[in-house]
């Protein structure tokens, strides 16, 4: 059952001051229970409309109160239908409390947002890496524009969030900002991610958003063919940057590090077993999870010529520079080699398929070096070997040998070359 609700202003003349003029105040009735509280505002009770509770005066003053007590009336009616909506029930003293908390005690999604964000950024270096803090930022600044374009509000209360609102969302980013689909899906699961850090503190009750379906599309991973990885290894450059960041990203291609660890690789994460084997033990940046990669040969090559001469353990192995420089040092290896696309992410992609996969690594072993938490992720790259199709289909063909025969033929169950390749061009 709904409460009865009622605002009142009027002047309080017992409180006449030297000026003459009266203290305004507001009177909050629900359900016949009264709260009342001075709204800061005098004026002339010659001025006073008892009828209207309002100046009746013309002067600039007069219409600047009238302004304010609309204002006040209308954000009133507002903490009011939140305060039912969340609680079912409102008291006149609940509701006064609420609205001279001032709008800031309302829990607001960009401010919340905001709070997140400045948070995370100091676990940055540590626990987290600055490609995923950049991923949230991006994620705030777009909500920010879309409030802005849809409302015309500089915020917008985490109460007021309706299915709607993530539909129009994902809209804007596709249309309005022209985003790809991958970073589509990666802006609006953080968003998601919000409203689902508000429900666990208990700001809001129901998830607006939980019938949303959130699919990344085509999860397709950029990686380098072997004839393309072998054209980078034998690509040496005179430019002293380019050259530096080339041999760095042959070294991901080698150890599937992303960026950011490799960025962050440091002595103690480097140790040499009984058998002399040297290993890469490392927590990676972006989830947290140890990847264990031993060096082969031509990353150990890189790194026992180009580490740092500082041998502390808390020490970075190589001087990476920035991403922003290392893109534009890679862009120019690019067009001196004739890539169409060449991007630092794909050594790792590379690392997976062609160095690893198309060469029987087993895919729970990638895993581990990677340092995945679920095999489903590792999965994603097996889907992409298209040598790892024929591979497999020649295994089956051995396992098989003459054990199924079609009488009247001489087609045994085996697998021909023009059969894989079919099957390739099916993969395709």
């Amino acid at each position: 059952m709904r409460s009865t609700f009622n605002i009142l202003f009027y002047i309080n003349k017992q409180k006449i001051r030297k000026n003459g003029k009266c203290p305004v105040m507001c009177r909050i009735t629900v359900d016949g229970k009264i709260a009342q509280f001075s709204i800061k505002e005098e004026v002339s009770p010659s001025l006073w409309s008892v009828e209207e509770g309002r100046s009746s005066g013309k002067e600039k003053p007069d219409k600047a109160l009238n302004q304010k007590l609309e204002t006040c009336r209308n954000e009133l009616k507002k903490h009011y239908h939140r305060l039912i909506e969340k609680e079912s029930c409102v008291t006149a003293e609940r509701l006064k409390n609420a609205f001279l908390g001032g709008e800031s005690q309302v829990p607001m999604l960009l401010a919340g947002f905001k709070a997140h964000n400045e948070e995370y950024i100091k676990s940055v270096g540590i626990t987290k890496s600055r490609g995923s803090y950049d991923g949230y930022d991006q994620a705030y600044k777009a909500l920010g524009k879309f409030i802005t374009q849809k409302y015309g509000l500089e915020d917008i209360a985490f109460d007021d969030l309706q299915p709607s609102f993530i539909q129009d969302f994902e809209f804007f980013l596709k249309v309005g900002l022209g985003y790809a689909p991958s970073t589509v899906f990666n802006v609006v699961m953080k968003l998601k991610r919000m409203v689902r850090k508000a429900i666990n503190r208990g700001i809001i009750r129901k998830n607006p958003f939980a019938s949303f379906p959130c699919s990344p599309g085509d999860t397709t991973r950029k990686w380098l063919s072997k004839t393309d990885l072998d054209t980078i290894l034998n690509a040496t450059q005179k430019d002293k940057d380019v050259e530096y960041i080339r041999l760095m990203f042959i070294f991901a291609a080698f150890t599937g590090l992303s960026f950011s660890d490799l960025q962050n690789l440091r002595n103690k994460d480097i140790s040499t077993d009984g058998k002399g084997m040297v290993w890469i033990r490392i927590r990676r940046q972006k989830t947290g999870t140890q990847a264990v990669v031993p060096l082969l040969e031509i990353p150990l090559a890189i790194y026992n010529k180009y580490r740092n001469a500082d041998m502390n353990a808390k020490a970075k192995v190589f001087s990476v520079p920035n991403y922003s420089l290392a893109r534009i040092y890679l862009e120019k290896l690019r067009v001196a080699i004739k890539l169409d696309v060449l991007k630092f992410h794909m050594s790792r992609h590379s690392f997976s398929t062609t160095v690893c996969l198309s060469n029987g690594i087993p895919i729970e072993t990638l895993s581990r070096m990677l340092g995945h938490k679920n095999l489903n992720t590792t999965q994603i790259y097996a889907k992409i070997t298209h040598q790892k199709v024929e591979e497999d289909m020649q295994a089956l063909e051995k396992r098989l040998g003459n054990k199924y025969m079609l009488p009247g033929t001489q087609v045994k169950t085996g697998t021909d070359t023009n059969t894989v390749n079919e099957l390739k061009q099916e993969a395709i």
